[in-house]
């Protein structure tokens, strides 16, 4: 399963593990029961027996389903030796209406670990004992054995569904909780370019007019050279710092943003920038995740790579989503193109830069020179990015 459909979900064993644990619970008390059962008649050997054999199959899940179930869920040998280890102690319930409780328990196990055909194949053997139970002297006895075969199939139906039906709201919730992280994130980053406007850029502003009206005194003064050296120095320290804060704050606002209102003011402030015209194509899903950031830092450079180095006449850009969710970004020039070898890295720190971004997020990039010139670049971004991810750019 997965957090949103084209993530795969790790941990969809978790949403089961209540309804696991209950139907182990039963079989527990079921092969408890047996035993008490085994003993007023006499047979305490065989009982223990049977309850050496079964329990450690209802036991051992029950009690570390949560670390691990998803191991469990995939074993076919533990599956296989389940079936067998159900099929012997049905045979010794046979008789009783212990035998149908422990296997209607049974077969809903089985229903919510594997898939629909599976299940069925595996509650043949279940049928089958069910049947033998029954007298075939019985005019009933087989529409009886048919109605409990197909009531084992029903509820491995029906189990198969339950597990799905949890796995989704599982899987839903995990998505509420990242819209809701996603928006308290961009709330914060609001709020702190807020704070920041008011305090620190404000004071940077009137620092620099202020550093601007004692320059032009220490120039009109006459001082001495090295004086308005150091006095023009620290203006151009205070404004640079001043425009970096701001841009900070630009990045900040934009972060709360959605990455389609974004890239469509990136590539905007570029074309008026440069007199290049962008035609932009975008095709992004309703939310972001983690690979937005890297999405449009990526964009960001490869535009800029344009500028410095194409000599283009016009830029394509394209966002879309693929089948399985991934991203791919492509953009595309007209100018005198641009082919990066695959062991560029030495000094190109942007381009490495691009690589280790689209890498994170489990994608891949390469450059094409185009037969007609210019340079197409693909990038595509997969997943999330990996939580050990170094920041770069």
């Amino acid at each position: 399963m997965a957090s949103s459909e084209h993530v795969t979900f790790s941990h969809s064993h978790l949403a089961i593990g209540g309804v696991v644990r209950l139907l182990c619970a039963v079989r527990l008390v079921v092969v408890g029961l047996a035993v008490v059962v085994a003993a007023l008649d006499g047979e305490v050997a065989i009982g223990i027996w049977i309850a050496l054999l079964a329990s450690p199959f209802s036991f051992v899940p029950a009690l570390n389903w949560r670390p691990r179930g998803d191991v469990y869920a995939r074993s076919a040998t533990l599956l296989a030796a389940d079936l067998v280890v159900a099929v012997v102690v049905m045979v010794f319930l046979s008789g009783s209406q212990l035998m149908a409780v422990y296997a209607a328990a049974t077969v809903a196990l089985w229903s919510l670990l594997v898939g629909p055909r599976l299940a069925l194949v595996m509650v043949i053997p279940v049928c089958l004992v069910l049947v033998g139970w029954l007298d075939p002297e019985d005019p009933w006895g087989w529409v009886l054995g048919l109605a409990a075969a197909a009531g084992a199939a029903v509820l491995a139906g029906c189990g198969h569904a339950l597990g799905r039906g949890l796995r989704r709201q599982e899987r839903l919730a995990v998505e509420l909780g990242e819209t809701k992280a996603q928006r308290a994130t961009a709330a914060e980053r609001l709020r702190l370019a807020r704070d920041l406007h008011d305090t620190v850029a404000g004071d940077l502003a009137g620092l620099t007019l202020s550093m601007a009206a004692l320059r032009r005194r220490v120039e009109a003064a006459g001082v001495d050279e090295e004086t308005v050296h150091l006095a023009r120095s620290i203006e151009a320290a205070v404004c640079t710092t001043h425009q970096d804060t701001r841009r900070a704050l630009g990045e900040l606002r934009e972060a709360a943003e959605p990455t389609s209102d974004v890239v469509r003011s990136l590539a905007g402030r570029w074309q008026r920038r440069t007199g290049t015209p962008v035609d932009l194509s975008l095709d992004l899903p309703a939310g972001d995740d983690g690979r937005s950031a890297h999405l449009r830092a990526v964009l960001q450079e490869l535009l800029e790579n344009v500028r410095k180095h194409a000599e283009a006449g016009a830029v394509t850009v394209v966002i879309t989503t693929g089948p399985s969710g991934e991203l791919h970004l492509t953009v595309e020039d007209d100018g005198v193109g641009f082919a990066v070898p695959d062991d560029a890295r030495d000094g190109c720190f942007g381009l490495q830069g691009i690589r280790e971004r689209v890498a994170a997020c489990g994608g891949s990039v390469r450059w094409e020179r185009r037969a007609r010139g210019g340079t197409v670049v693909h990038a595509s971004f997969v997943h999330e990015p990996r939580a050990d991810l170094v920041e770069v750019g």
